[in-house]
């Protein structure tokens, strides 16, 4: 008789990895495990030591932690606020026929695998906006993709892996060089107090990992994820009738829709430029540098851009709708807003499971003392070279798994990484080259990325088996291709720029 295979529900799993998170937390410190860390005092340039150790969550105070912390951790986990109100927006662009109109329109006899580059190549575009990427780019990419006659999780998976491990990448200046320059700066200062890093010295190395990597994103897909999940059966509620033309009353509703979108998007650019009369309402006008004002910590339109970009959608649907009269009232335009969250019930127990997984992860302090334990063993070997560029990224790459944050894993490598790549006569921002081409390799599949609940929840909307749950180890599957393609890109690219002298950006190259 055959055994029947056991499927366990991804908020069971992360249930249980959170019981045995905590045991292994007791254990390590039963055994006393330490380490510690230097960072760098901007203040005076010296180096602080932080000591970490792992807290036992596996008594009863780390109990009574987990007990009064449960709700607040669920309220605060990233993406539940973010995923609602992304999902209102599209949902009224998608119902009122918006989005359907316009993908029959723009993809009619155009190559299916153009749209899969795009989806790819707009996924590593939007992961500077981060939050905005995952909740509005994902269902956008199914819709498309289902238009196109394709498994709509074809385009999820196709999208959240260009903002997942594209996320080093991008054609402009972003939060994440924003981001990486203060730590790379003050590491810089313990061997040389005049070097200046610039804020575009990777743009070049940026734009090039782009292109590359939104093409291997495409083929990707093409060949391994599309094959994979097969056919795709529309149901009568998501109405898309493939054979059906679009009509000339739906164009005239598209442009209608599209002309009044592009005055709304003149008027946000108006409001993220500053030093115009009534300009700069989204900025940080306290930070020194426009990138600092656009994507900083205090910046508006960081903040809001979730639901900047999920007004920008529901706008165009509104719009639409109107015109071609499928919104006639006001109780379709909330039936619209509430289309996603309909069946949102089982990612909310998801998501529940997953804020306490994460953060309770993130309490033990397990994550950080791997990166530092990890980061410690590079310095002490002592590399100099092409041996020190691959030991580096692979050491990232497996401190990315157990730590997603970029910023926290660059604030405990950067005084170790940035003096030794300059030891070597490698630049400071070739060091934060490397750091971040690694940081997005493979942080994607990793449970512990607190968007990772998006990705299993969206595999679930559309998937064909109704009957069956996607676990957390079909989410992986389906990840791991892309993980392994791009981590071997990554580090060719890196390679490549220091064999053949390459500039990473404006005056800035490999060497010192």
């Amino acid at each position: 008789m055959k055994k029947k295979e056991v499927r366990l529900h991804p908020a069971l799993l992360l249930f249980i990895l959170t019981i045995i998170i905590m045991v292994v937390s007791s254990v390590g410190n039963i055994l006393n495990l330490e380490t510690s860390y230097y960072n760098v005092n901007n203040a005076t340039g010296d180096l602080d030591t932080q000591i970490v150790t792992i807290n036992n969550l596996f008594n009863r105070t780390g109990l009574q932690y987990l007990v009064s912390n449960m709700i607040s951790n669920f309220i605060n986990f990233a993406p539940l606020g973010t995923l609602i109100v992304g999902l209102m927006g599209v949902g009224v662009a998608y119902k009122s026929g918006f989005l359907n109109s316009f993908f029959k329109w723009i993809t009619k006899d155009k190559p299916k695998k153009l749209f899969t580059f795009l989806v790819v190549f707009l996924g590593v575009i939007s992961s500077m906006f981060y939050d905005a990427a995952y909740v509005i780019l994902i269902p956008i990419a199914a819709i498309l993709f289902m238009n196109l006659g394709r498994h709509p999780s074809a385009g999820i998976c196709a999208a959240f892996a260009g903002i997942s491990f594209g996320y080093g990448a991008n054609i402009i200046v972003n939060g994440v060089d924003n981001i990486l320059l203060g730590y790379t700066q003050s590491a810089t200062k313990i061997l040389d107090q005049n070097y200046v890093v610039s804020l575009s010295g990777n743009i070049i190395f940026m734009i090039f990992a782009t292109l590359l990597i939104s093409y291997l994103g495409m083929v990707i897909t093409e060949k391994y994820v599309v094959p994979k999940l097969g056919r795709y059966t529309i149901s009568e509620e998501e109405n898309i009738d493939l054979a059906q033309e679009v009509s000339k009353k739906e164009k005239k509703g598209v442009i209608v829709a599209i002309l009044s979108t592009a005055i709304l998007c003149i008027i946000l650019i108006y409001c993220i430029i500053p030093g115009l009369p009534f300009s700069g309402l989204l900025l940080n006008l306290k930070e020194s540098t426009y990138v600092g004002m656009l994507f900083g910590e205090g910046s508006y339109f960081k903040q809001g851009s979730v639901l900047i970009f999920a007004v920008l959608f529901g706008f165009s649907g509104l719009i639409y709708g109107i015109r071609v009269k499928t919104i006639k009232n006001n109780k379709d335009i909330m039936n619209c807003m509430s289309y996603y969250l309909k069946g949102f019930s089982s990612l909310l127990v998801l998501i529940f499971f997953a804020a306490q997984f994460c953060l309770i992860f993130k309490e033990t302090n397990i994550g950080v003392f791997i990166v530092v334990s990890l980061t410690e063993l590079l310095g002490n070997l002592q590399l100099t070279g092409i041996i020190l560029i691959i030991f580096t990224f692979v050491i990232t790459i497996i401190s990315s798994i157990f730590v997603p944050s970029l910023a926290t894993k660059w604030a405990i490598m950067s005084p170790v990484v940035v003096p030794m790549f300059m030891q070597s006569s490698f630049t400071p921002e070739f060091a934060q080259a490397v750091f971040r081409a690694a940081d997005s390799s493979v942080k994607g599949m990793s449970p512990l990325f607190t968007y990772f609940v998006i990705l299993i929840g969206f595999l679930q909307i559309y998937n064909s088996k109704k009957k069956d749950i996607i676990t957390l180890t079909d989410a992986m599957s389906l990840m791991v291709p892309y993980a392994i393609a791009f981590s071997i890109l990554w580090l060719l690219i890196i390679i490549g720029f220091y064999i053949m002298g390459l500039p990473l950006g404006f005056n800035t190259g490999v060497m010192l």
